[in-house]
């Protein structure tokens, strides 16, 4: 093949190869077609491919074109007059062109691949080094780094992006503005407040929609195209006020069918952004209001989160915090802000600023994003604090797994009444006891953040996940439960309560007792045991008893 390749001018040593199985496919006419210039084919199971020989085709009259008089499939019949039929396990090597159909077809799949139920069908294409790229991905050397600005709406995410393209430092620049609105405004106020050099720079506008969601196939074809054009050094992505960081991050692992990245191949995500509006966090998190209550955020009809849970997820998951316009706060706030923002994103980089002015080194090329680290909270979320515990991620992991990573959890100092806590228990809440504790809620107990999975006994065989950010409370259905077999031998699996408590002057004696008394009691523990039964159900199991003891 590498001598065929030669002698007809097209080898190079930075070409690469690539190696396909096709299995059942059929008659897939792009697979033969000319959209490579030399492959070598091998039908193992089924008919062959059909062809003309070298000996039998015009190849002047192939050249030349298409003349005006003639049809496509008269041109066909006068380059190549004789067909020949590959048989199975032959091994055939073929020269084609790599503009398409504008070229008669000098070979094919067989008629009876459409109709075959049994074929295999190996190739090998040469892949030139400018389509290598597009087709297989770049050396690690060659991706285009990428940093992602996220941050609430007002919080200077467009001032930073500006004040970084105005300094930076000779390095052609990308830049990817994203907006809910039909009409670009970051977009238009960054061309307002940059001069963008037409040969060096670019922007691209994604607008009517988020990239964490509706324009993610748009995000991933837009970062790979501005990745595969080679000429830019940095990508700066800035995403909506509402956007989560997780899902756009999520997309540099995505992979195709064959299991083969789909952007990670070309770009790679180098540092996560968040910047923090310190002047109205606090304000914000007590907020009780949900995302499309403000209709400036733009959330689309539906979208059930709060703003406090955006908050929270755009702050655990990054890996510089901003914490901007720190001029409109009390020396003694911004400490306090910042030591809550250490429990929920413990390795986080902290930058204090003013008009969001920042060192470019500080989020250019830092290479401080960990893939393991999604990965990690993406099990845990899945599978439980096992998972957790597992997890090969060292950075980037939200406070809340941190917490439970820790074997022997021992509280820190505490500063500015900043605290964390576990807690435990291997019998499961009462199901109305449960509910009744959510309604009440714990936030007046000081608690900011609660994370965790919990076992209740009118629902003894799946997990709940239950998550708490300020004001907004919610259980959600989790994986099924390991039994005892799966589990050590323990007789009810891995069941438990687990849920990691951080806040800021907690009452973690009242938090307690509020939990333990939604628990069974040892009595309603052992007759649920013994009846496997609910406990609703195992209430009045009782109180028919009581009654007939009466009688």
């Amino acid at each position: 093949f590498q001598d065929a390749s030669k002698n007809s001018g097209t080898w190079s040593e930075d070409d690469f190869w690539c190696v396909k199985l096709e299995i059942n496919k059929g008659d897939e006419i792009d697979f033969f077609h000319h959209n490579m210039d030399i492959r070598l084919v091998s039908t193992l199971v089924g008919d062959g491919v059909v062809l003309a020989s070298t000996d039998v085709v015009n190849w002047k009259m192939y050249e030349s074109g298409l003349p005006v008089e003639m049809s496509r499939y008269e041109w066909n019949k006068h380059v190549a007059d004789t067909e020949h039929a590959a048989s199975s396990g032959d091994v055939v090597l073929i020269k084609g062109n790599q503009t398409g159909v504008s070229r008669p077809c000098v070979y094919r799949s067989p008629d009876s691949a459409e109709y075959a139920q049994e074929r295999l069908v190996l190739t090998v294409d040469r892949i030139k080094e400018e389509k290598k790229g597009r087709l297989v991905g770049l050396k690690e050397k060659e991706k285009l780094p990428v940093t992602l600005l996220s941050g609430f709406l007002g919080a200077g995410k467009t001032t930073l992006l500006t004040h970084l393209l105005n300094n930076r430092e000779g390095l052609r620049v990308a830049v990817l503005v994203n907006d809910m609105a039909s009409i670009n405004v970051d977009g238009q106020l960054l061309k307002d407040g940059v001069e963008f050099q037409e040969h060096k720079d670019k922007m691209v506008e994604l607008q009517n929609g988020c990239i964490c969601c509706t324009l993610r196939d748009d995000l991933m074809l837009s970062v790979r195209n501005l990745a595969l054009e080679r000429r830019f050094d940095y990508l700066l992505i800035e995403s909506t006020g509402i956007s989560e960081p997780m899902p756009v991050a999520s997309v540099f692992s995505a992979t195709d069918e064959m299991g083969l990245l789909k952007l990670g191949g070309v770009a790679r995500l180098d540092t996560l952004v968040t910047v923090v509006d310190v002047f109205h966090f606090f304000k914000d998190y007590k907020s009780k209001q949900k995302l499309v209550d403000q209709e400036e955020l733009g959330a689309e009809f539906g979208d059930e989160r709060t703003i406090v849970d955006l908050l929270t997820d755009q702050v655990e998951f990054a890996n510089v915090l901003v914490l901007n316009k720190t001029d409109l706060v009390t020396s003694e706030d911004l400490e306090t802000l910042k030591g809550i923002l250490k429990k929920l994103n413990p390795d986080a980089r902290m930058i204090e600023t003013k008009f969001s002015v920042v060192s470019p080194s500080s989020v250019l090329n830092t290479r401080s994003f960990d893939q393991k680290a999604s990965r990690t909270i993406h099990r845990f979320q899945a599978e439980g604090l096992l998972a957790a515990k597992e997890g090969s991620a060292q950075t980037m992991l939200p406070g809340w797994i941190r917490e439970l990573q820790s074997e022997h959890h021992k509280p820190e100092t505490e500063e500015y009444g900043i605290s964390s806590f576990i807690y435990s228990a291997s019998r499961p809440f009462h199901g109305d006891r449960l509910d009744s504790l959510i309604k009440g809620g714990i936030v007046n107990l000081g608690v900011l953040r609660s994370k965790g999975l919990v076992w209740s006994a009118s629902n003894p065989d799946f997990a709940l996940e239950w998550s708490q950010a300020g004001s907004s409370m919610a259980l959600k259905p989790g994986r099924r439960w390991l039994d005892a077999a799966q589990f050590n031998g323990s007789r009810h699996g891995d069941r438990r309560q687990e849920i990691v408590f951080i806040g800021q002057s907690m009452n973690e004696t009242k938090i307690r007792k509020a939990l333990d008394e939604a628990l069974l009691s040892e009595g309603e523990f052992s007759g649920w045991e013994e009846t496997e039964v609910t406990p609703e159900e195992y209430e009045v199991i009782e109180r028919a008893r009581k009654i007939a003891r009466v009688h």
